[in-house]
């Protein structure tokens, strides 16, 4: 199923369209930032390093938010495309 991302460089949200129902989530800026390091191709735990480096907080803390939100996404039925 296809995913519609809408991004900018502005402050505005991130939107995640799903066109099979008509959903839309935002993503705040750290969701967006894992979405796009995702799409990517990076694994979750190289992710996790990059919200470590950026948001300077453990490396724990960053692999737990990771996988949380890889699991919101499953939840949703969303899929990260490269």
């Amino acid at each position: 199923m296809a995913m519609t991302v809408a991004s900018s460089r502005t402050a505005a949200p991130t939107l995640v369209f799903k066109p099979d129902n008509g959903d839309v989530f935002t993503l705040n800026p750290t969701g967006a930032l894992v979405w796009g390091l995702y799409a990517k191709g990076l694994p979750a735990e190289a992710v996790a390093e990059q919200l470590e480096r950026r948001y300077r907080i453990g490396y724990e803390q960053a692999q737990r938010d990771v996988f949380t939100f890889l699991a919101q996404v499953r939840r949703h039925g969303l899929q990260i495309l490269a």
